[in-house]
């Protein structure tokens, strides 16, 4: 099969040709088949503006948007096929467009380069992951505002340096948790504003002085609150924006990961302060007594495997110069597995949370009379005494 970017027909049959293919495809085209809706979308918003500005005819819009139709339902069914010979699915659309109806199909690239297609394939599939997420977000919030007004006012202590410090309670501990995911989500809203932006004209990122694309139009089409004016801005927003989304996503992480940490503290033996249900658990296959949180190990692990992802990234995009390079290529396996590890946390998370079992006589047997040293000083300083001289009082009863 020739390449769309071949100007004659030479021959990819070589062993050499083979080789050079399987490297610079790499997983490209199974990775695309998660891709491939938002490419269908773009492409018939990019159709129908080639219509708007009298490139192709009514006719021919509908032959496009009939296949296009097609693509999506064979892609639903799991019947699409994308091979490594078509090196993405935006090769794949269009050789399917071309071979169902012809020189139309050839047509729907006009104005347009692979480069702009994946950023706006890419763009798309961000903002709906984001949207997605926020929903999600919203319910985890909800339940842990649920679970702190079940459970927030049982007593638990308070730890620092991992020894017991001073009194809290199941609704400080739960509420530092929402607190801080609150503020992840004002970022998340900031991030999703910022890339809502059609990047979709740029084509390889200089943009185009012949056919006077209309961006406005696919914009608007495609539900983007702006257009991303400089194309050569779109081409360097490539890894930058998947950056920005990740760097917010991870802030999540990191709660995750600590919220996962704490319990599996708190959910031992040796504390017993927070159980979850049978089903969360697993087993040993040699100690017929073990119940193990691995749930929420994987939850920590997987906060490691997302930054991971999230340093592939910017590795890879930090000293590109202008302009496209084939270095972008590499950042989509990382980033679409670290929109799947969050997602998978944020679901597991809000199980947790809403199944969260406190064992209110372990918390409350644990808050010790020396968690109370620090009020019994101040006490003393209210009568007069000064705050070292209380210190050291109360510290003697403790030693």
């Amino acid at each position: 099969m020739q390449k769309i970017w071949q100007k004659s027909a030479q021959s990819n049959t070589s062993d050499i040709a083979k080789i050079v293919e399987k490297f610079t495809v790499g997983d490209d085209y199974i990775l695309d088949q998660k891709v491939l809706p938002y490419d269908l979308k773009a492409s018939k918003a990019h159709a129908q503006m080639l219509h708007q500005i009298k490139i192709i005819s009514k006719e021919e819009l509908e032959a496009l948007e009939k296949g296009l139709a097609e693509i999506k339902t064979l892609w639903k069914k799991g019947e699409f096929e994308i091979s490594r010979t078509d090196e993405d699915c935006h090769t794949a659309i269009e050789k399917y467009l071309t071979e169902k109806f012809g020189t139309v199909g050839e047509k729907i690239h006009t104005g347009r380069s692979r480069n702009d297609q994946i950023l706006v394939a890419m763009r798309l599939l961000q903002k709906h992951s984001l949207q997605s997420f926020t929903e999600q977000i919203e319910g985890l919030l909800q339940s842990f505002t649920e679970q702190t007004e079940k459970f927030g006012k049982i007593k638990m202590p308070g730890y620092t340096h991992m020894q017991r410090a001073m009194p809290s309670s199941v609704g400080m501990w739960l509420g530092s948790f929402e607190a801080s995911f609150k503020d992840n989500f004002q970022l998340m809203q900031s991030t999703q504003a910022v890339i809502d932006q059609n990047p979709l004209g740029s084509a390889a990122g200089f943009g185009e002085n012949t056919f006077g694309l209309d961006r406005e139009f696919t914009s608007k089409k495609l539900g983007f609150a702006k257009t991303q004016t400089n194309p050569m801005y779109c081409a360097y927003s490539r890894g930058k924006f998947e950056k920005i989304i990740l760097d917010n996503l991870g802030n999540f992480m990191l709660d995750f990961g600590k919220f996962a940490s704490d319990l599996l503290l708190f959910t031992t033996k040796e504390f017993g302060f927070f159980a979850l249900p049978d089903e969360f658990l697993t087993g040993s296959s040699i100690m017929p007594q073990k119940k193990n949180y691995d749930v929420l190990e994987l939850m920590r692990g997987k906060t490691s495997v997302f930054f991971g992802y999230q340093s592939q990234i910017q590795e890879i995009i930090k000293n590109l110069p202008s302009g496209y390079n084939r270095d972008f290529q590499l950042i989509k396996a990382p980033f679409l597995k670290a929109l799947q590890t969050f997602g998978n946390c944020l679901e597991m998370t809000n199980l947790v949370v809403n199944n969260l079992q406190p064992n209110q006589a372990k918390l409350e047997e644990a808050c010790s009379q020396e968690l109370y040293a620090t009020d019994e000083a101040y006490k003393l300083v209210k009568n007069g005494i000064s705050f070292r001289e209380a210190y050291k009082k109360i510290g003697a009863k403790y030693i």
